[in-house]
Formats: structure tokens, sequence, C-alpha cells
């Protein structure tokens, strides 16, 4: 009797689905890559830089929180409530953040950037400090000391930021060389000065500031920050400095 071969055992057929699985790992870390670039590209540096800082002072033990309590419906570079969340003092120290500038001043610059892009106030260094200067052309009529009704939404912005803060606070008067009428103002450029300070005193204490942590000065003409021979120059030195004092 003839002898059956034995069965040979069938080769396995090669898996010709294979390529998927590299196609697929492509095409993710393409999609990746994409996505990275155009985070890359539409970063905003500000909020950059803000959340920098807010990173670096949470992970230092810190308690730090940028805010913008009217910007975009109230939403500020960590997501907070619409009425701001509470903001970080800065007292006895200047606490740096990028540039030698304080946290605290960034924050101001955070909270307040819609009015200084919209050229309403300023947020400069001083020797204490810094300082929220109002352009007092866009906040009072020439020669008076009376505050124009539309001043008062950037005020209240003002006041949301000062309001949640603990540092002393000094409203400082400031004009051009012109002297005012004097029938009305009979003490001249310091006595206008002066109800103007007192005049944005009165409102940030009316939006909430407590009226301790307050207080009005005047220097007339005396501290310009550009020449008075031009009138770009005066326009410059009329103006009111909400002064943030963080030292002391």
């Amino acid at each position: 009797m003839a002898r059956r071969k034995p069965k040979q055992a069938e080769e396995p057929k090669p898996d010709l689905m294979r390529w998927l699985l590299t196609y697929a790992d492509m095409i993710t870390l393409l999609m990746v890559f994409f996505i990275i670039l155009y985070s890359i590209a539409t970063v905003n540096p500000t909020k950059f830089e803000a959340l920098q800082q807010a990173f670096s002072s949470i992970f230092n033990g810190g308690n730090f929180t940028i805010f913008d309590t009217r910007a975009a419906g109230g939403a500020g570079v960590l997501q907070g409530s619409t009425t701001g969340q509470p903001v970080q003092a800065n007292r006895g120290g200047r606490n740096q953040g990028t540039g030698g500038q304080s946290l605290l001043r960034l924050q101001a610059q955070s909270s307040l950037q819609n009015l200084v892009k919209a050229g309403k106030v300023k947020v400069i260094p001083t020797e204490n400090g810094f300082a929220i200067s109002l352009v007092t052309d866009l906040f009072f009529d020439s020669a008076s000391a009376q505050l124009k009704p539309d001043a008062m939404p950037a005020l209240q912005e003002v006041s949301d930021f000062v309001g949640q803060i603990s540092n002393y606070v000094v409203i400082e008067g400031h004009t051009d060389n012109v002297p005012p009428d004097p029938v009305h103002w009979p003490g001249g450029n310091w006595q206008l000065a002066g109800e103007r300070s007192i005049a944005v005193l009165e409102t940030l204490q009316d939006y909430g500031v407590p009226s301790e942590r307050l207080s009005a000065s005047t220097y007339g003409d005396t501290r310009p920050v550009q020449s008075n021979d031009t009138p770009e120059g005066r326009s410059y030195n009329r103006r009111v400095d909400i002064v943030i004092v963080e030292k002391q």
C-alpha cells in the first residue's frame, strides 16, 4: 500500500493592510504638527506674557490672578467671574515681572487694556509704584473741573481695578502752563489741578473704592512731562495721575 505524503503546513498569508497603521500614524502626527503651527501663529503676546507670569507666581507659592472685568464680556487671561477676581496687592517692595515691571502693574495693563488701546489712559511707572494716567482732555472740558458724562464708564473700569487691591492711592492733578480765567480760578493752575484730582477721587469713592485708601494732591504746572511750547506738549501735561503706591 502506498504511503500517504504528510500535509505541508500552509505558509501564512502576508497582511496586506499593515500599511494602514503607518499611514494613520503619519496622518495623526501631521495633524498635531499643524495644530502646533496654528497655535504659535495666533498667540497673543500680551496674554501669553501675562499667563506666563500667572503660572510662575502660582508655582512659586503666590496667589496671582489676571482678570479683565469688562473687556470681552468679563473674560480675562485666566477665566474668572464677570465681576473680576481679587487682585494681589503689592506693598513694601516690587515683585518683578517681565522687563522690570511689577506684577501689579502687569495686572493693571491687562485689566485696563481696552482703555489703553483707546488712548484714554496710560499705565506708566513712578518713583514709588505706577500711575494710571488719565488724558484730561477726554475727561474734562477746557478750564473745567466737572467730569464729562461720557468719562464715567472709563472711571468705572479704573475703579473696578483699584477697588480690588489694598494699596494706597494718590490722585495727582497736573495742568499745562496756560493760566485759567482768574475770575473762576483765583488760585490759578494749582486750584484747577486740585479740584480735578478731587473730582476723580470722589468718583472713585462713589464707585466703591474705600476712602481711607484715597488722597488727592495738586502740582499745577510744576511737573510737565513734555514741553509747554507746543499744543501737543501741553495736551500731555494736562493729566490726572491715579498713583498706585507700591513702595513707602
